[in-house]
């Protein structure tokens, strides 16, 4: 049974996401919650409400008293695993889904829009090294969250996120590209990649053939379903390609060469850069040894030598 939401109780959510204080926070979730219907459908949103709200008056009965923590919510994500991938886009573009099918999250997914109302992290696995996925709050013509500017701004690569399910696919795109403009990022630079979500739909195809119509020459559009998971291994290695990232591995002496916990550096890194990224002691070695296509087995190579992906590194201390 669907939730039946009425316009006003979206309204509310909009002004929860900008909200500056935890009172604020606080008002309008009791605002939201007493203007829900109570049905069967809209169960689990009451249920939802009722939980943050309780959080956030234990959060300010804490307040105040020596060594108190303070519950408020802070733009700043730190960065995990190979590189930090923020999802922005309009709303039943089918961010959380992808972030829910393709990661450990497990972000509320509905089709109800404006479901994610905070950022939610998860890590996608890449063969042996992983990405942090961040899903965000949807982005409109007239409403555009201080939090997903912020991380717009902040992360290694932004992927817009539009459905192949939608009608208003070129205009939903169109907007992506203004908010990037906004943001600072340009469609040369974050914004090269679009992925095209729900090609399991009605209509799907065809869609898609229009995007690229209209676009191929400017984005590099990926189709993938996060529901059937078709365009995900693909995707991955997209989003490895554009971080312009390299994998080394650390051999010690005398041991067999393992590729099970690389080291993850920028392109264009050097032997020094390598041994820093394992230990700053390893700053130091007295010499060091290298296996992969652009060198001989175990060639000896320099502090500055630029160092390959896949290469087998061996450092003597």
């Amino acid at each position: 049974m669907p939730a039946n939401l009425p316009p006003t109780y979206y309204k509310l959510k909009h002004q929860h996401e900008v909200a500056k204080t935890d009172e604020e926070r606080l008002s309008l979730l009791e605002e939201m919650l007493r203007i829900i219907p109570k049905h069967k459908g809209s169960e689990k949103v009451v249920s939802d409400l009722r939980r943050r709200i309780a959080s956030y008056k234990r959060g300010s009965s804490e307040k105040g008293g020596k060594g108190a923590s303070k519950r408020s919510y802070s733009e700043h994500i730190p960065k995990q695993g190979a590189g930090q991938i923020v999802l922005i886009g309009p709303p039943n573009g089918g961010k959380s889904q992808i972030l829910s099918n393709f990661t450990n999250a497990k972000p509320e997914v509905s089709p109800t829009p404006y479901t994610t109302t905070m950022p939610t992290i998860g890590m996608l696995r890449y063969e042996n090294i992983q990405f942090q996925l961040i899903d965000t709050p949807s982005i409109l013509l007239d409403f555009i969250s201080s939090t997903v500017l912020t991380l717009t701004r902040s992360a290694d690569l932004v992927l817009p996120i539009v459905s192949l399910a939608s009608d208003n696919l070129l205009d939903d795109l169109d907007m992506v590209v203004a908010f990037l403009k906004e943001a600072g990022c340009g469609t040369s630079e974050n914004g090269t990649l679009v992925v095209a979500n729900q090609l399991d739909a009605t209509g799907a195809e065809e869609r898609l053939e229009i995007l690229k119509e209209f676009y191929d020459d400017t984005f590099q559009i990926h189709p993938i379903s996060a529901e059937t998971g078709a365009g995900k291994e693909t995707l991955s290695h997209v989003i490895y390609t554009e971080l312009d990232i390299l994998r080394i591995y650390p051999k010690a002496p005398g041991k067999a060469i393992e590729r099970d916990d690389p080291i993850v550096l920028p392109i264009g890194s050097t032997v020094l850069d390598a041994a820093m990224e394992l230990h700053k002691d390893f700053a130091e070695f007295r010499f060091a040894r290298i296996w992969g296509p652009q060198w001989h087995d175990g060639q000896s190579v320099s502090r500055n030598d630029v160092i390959h992906d896949g290469d087998v590194v061996e450092f003597h201390l």
